[in-house]
């Protein structure tokens, strides 16, 4: 028997303590690696309405951004003294750079109480074509993730847990996470608008 042997029956429950643990972690940063080299990047670009953060002056009018004739407008509406909507910017995700870039929409500040909807042409985005599904072409479909981050034990003890958000692009277990915008809340709502079919 050779000393290795010897060391291997004398020391068996060390060596799996140590080496099974290494083993899974192993397994999983190969699992957690495969997509990225087998599933391409996204191909296509995602217009985002993004809530914009809280100010002292409340919004007078609601804002839903759609598609309607194959363009992309604003449908905008008044709200009464007595109702609150959280202002909506509208984002692009660049697929080419992962970023999100804002798009600059004519938003009317107010509309008369009684006037009814009123809609606005995103002419930023005039001529180009629109995909109303969840997923893209390429597979890829937005998840928004809200999650309580760790404060520490102490924290746990007080319930002074922070709350933070993920925002990210998956597809067959690859996942690309997108930045929020610059001053933006962690917890700003995030709402798919639809796909850019012609990528550029």
């Amino acid at each position: 028997m050779t000393d290795r042997d010897g060391f291997l029956r004398k020391n068996g429950f060390l060596v799996a303590a140590v080496g099974l643990p290494l083993v899974v972690v192993i397994f999983f940063i190969v699992a957690t690696a495969i997509p990225k080299w087998t599933v391409p990047p996204p191909a296509y670009d995602l217009v985002l309405g993004v809530g914009k953060p809280y100010d002292q002056v409340r919004p007078q009018v609601s804002v839903e951004f759609k598609v309607t004739d194959g363009q992309l407008v604003a449908i905008v509406r008044p709200l009464a003294k007595d109702q609150y909507a959280q202002a909506l910017h509208l984002f692009r995700f660049d697929h080419r750079t992962l970023n999100l870039i804002e798009i600059p929409v004519q938003i009317p500040e107010s509309l008369p109480a009684d006037s009814g909807p009123q809609t606005v042409a995103v002419d930023a985005l005039k001529g180009r074509s629109f995909l109303e599904q969840t997923r893209a072409p390429d597979g890829y479909e937005l998840r928004a993730d809200s999650y309580r981050g760790n404060a520490g034990i102490i924290g746990d003890l007080f319930g002074m847990r922070g709350s933070d958000q993920s925002i990210s692009l998956i597809n067959r277990g690859r996942v690309v996470t997108l930045p929020l915008p610059p001053g933006y809340p962690y917890l700003s709502p995030v709402t798919p608008v639809a796909w850019l079919a012609d990528a550029r």
